[in-house]
This record gives C-alpha cells, sequence and structure tokens, in this order.
C-alpha cells in the first residue's frame, strides 16, 4: 500500500477549454496597477510587462517626461496606460495620488512600490541629511503607499502588493549603509504586513533583485564608482540581470497565477545570494 495516495485527492489533467489554465490567470482584463518608480529601469520594465498582459497601469515618476516616453511606449504596443507625476517619498505627494485612483476608478487590484535610490559612502562620512533622504524614498515610500492603497486594494478581487527590495537585503554590499538598511526594513515590513492582511485576501511579497543593469547601476559601472567584475564574479549564472527578467517576476507575483505566494521574498539574482 502507497501510504503517501490520498483517497479524497483527484489529480485533474488541465482543460483544453481553458478550466485551469494559467495564461489565462496572469491576464488583468483591465484591471488597474499602480507602479511607482515606472519612468526608468525595472520599474518601467515592469509597468511594460502588467501593461502587455492587459492591466491598465497608472505609471508614477517625478518627471513627467519620463512618464510621458513610458505611456507612448505602452500604448502602440496596444495596451493602457495612464501617469501621475509624483515624489512618493512625500506624504502629501502619495494621498494625491490615492484620491486620484479612488476618483477615476475606485479601487486598485495592485500597487508595485519599486521607486527607490541608493549612493555609495561608508557610514562614518554619511551625513543625516543624506541618510533621511535615502530612508524617505526607499522605505518611507512604501508604508506611504501601502497605508494610503490598502483600503482600495481591499475592494478588489485577488489583490496584492509587491514591494521592491534588493538582494542587499539579505546580504552586506560594500559603503551601502542606507540602502541596505532600508531594503532589509522593505523585507520585514512585507512580512508584518503579509500577517495582518492575509485573512483578508491581500497578498503581500517582496522581490528581491541582484545585480541588474539598470540605468543607476550602468551609471556605477561607468562612473567607476563599483567595479563590474567583482560584482561579476557572484552571480552564478555569469551574467547581469536585465530589467525585463526582473519585470516578468514581479508581473506574475501579481498575477492570479499567484495567489498562493504570501508573505514572500522571491530572489531574483542569478545565484547571487547562494554564493
Amino acid at each position: 500500500m502507497h501510504h503517501w495516495a490520498r483517497p479524497d485527492f483527484h489529480y485533474r489533467l488541465p482543460s483544453t477549454s481553458g478550466e485551469i489554465d494559467v495564461l489565462e490567470k496572469m491576464r488583468f482584463n483591465d484591471e488597474v496597477i499602480v507602479v511607482t518608480g515606472a519612468g526608468t529601469g525595472i520599474g518601467r520594465s515592469t509597468a511594460e510587462a502588467v501593461a502587455e498582459l492587459g492591466a491598465t497601469v497608472l505609471l508614477v515618476a517625478r518627471r513627467q517626461y519620463t512618464l510621458d516616453d513610458v505611456k507612448a511606449g505602452i500604448e502602440k504596443a496596444g495596451g493602457k496606460a495612464e501617469t501621475f507625476s509624483a515624489d512618493v517619498s512625500r506624504e502629501e505627494d502619495v494621498i494625491k495620488l490615492r484620491q486620484f485612483v479612488e476618483g477615476k476608478w475606485g479601487r486598485a487590484k495592485s500597487i508595485i512600490n519599486n521607486a527607490g535610490n541608493n549612493f555609495i559612502k561608508p557610514v562614518t562620512d554619511l551625513t543625516t541629511e543624506k541618510w533621511r533622504e535615502l530612508m524617505a524614498v526607499d522605505i518611507d515610500s512604501v508604508y506611504f503607499m501601502c497605508r494610503e492603497f490598502i483600503p482600495l486594494l481591499l475592494k478588489s478581487k485577488n489583490p496584492s502588493i509587491l514591494n521592491v527590495a534588493s538582494t542587499f537585503a539579505h546580504i552586506g554590499n560594500p559603503q551601502m549603509p542606507v540602502y541596505c538598511a532600508a531594503k532589509g526594513a522593505v523585507v520585514s515590513f512585507t512580512r508584518q504586513l503579509a500577517v495582518d492582511y492575509g485573512k483578508q485576501g491581500l497578498r503581500v511579497n517582496s522581490i528581491c533583485p541582484g545585480p541588474t543593469l539598470s540605468p543607476r547601476v550602468k551609471g556605477y559601472f561607468e562612473g567607476g564608482h563599483t567595479d563590474p567584475s567583482a560584482t561579476l564574479r557572484q552571480v552564478m549564472l555569469g551574467r547581469f540581470g536585465e530589467c525585463d527578467e526582473i519585470g516578468n517576476v514581479a508581473a506574475f507575483l501579481v498575477s492570479d497565477a499567484a495567489t498562493f505566494v504570501h508573505g514572500a521574498s522571491i530572489v531574483v539574482d542569478g545565484g547571487q545570494t547562494i554564493n
């Protein structure tokens, strides 16, 4: 007798009628997804991915011209996008953003908190002003967004929050004390919200990109602030990630194909953190 066999369990083959169709579960069907830091890099790629899967994506960033460029690309590809210029490290801007979404759509399917920044400086050379500046955009913005948008998310079916952290939430990195501290806080904050809101059907996860060739990272390499060869030696796949490789995973995590992923910290790093 096979003790692992459950008599009440019946495996169903995927239905050709689409009854069990992972591709359909990844479709957003015009549901509203808010992406912060959507003007460049991982935020832009994430916005493009969810738009391709049928979301109405609200692009949020400080610079309107970058948002206009992303929106034009999404619409040219047949997607739907709106823009809202805001500095999400400012509480008043986030409140205005929530009011805009509430007035226009009344709810949201997901928020993807991607806005963030970094600089390289050891803690002994770090001013209080710079510490607070980075904390504001890297963790305060996540707090403001979650606080304001959770009521709107709970009005949707299978809502979710995805907070973009970093592998540096799990490992140290030279001369990045604020960034490592803030991204560690993002992961912990995500887990706590998952405890509070899981029973209400709101999924909360974080994604931790590894070395990714975003415009900011390219700037570090080109400016000589970071040695790309040293970074590359840490990555088991032997290459840097592309922004769309992070965006694709982000799109999956906020889709209905990932409805049992909750309170997780998903590392997408080419094997950096296993080294």
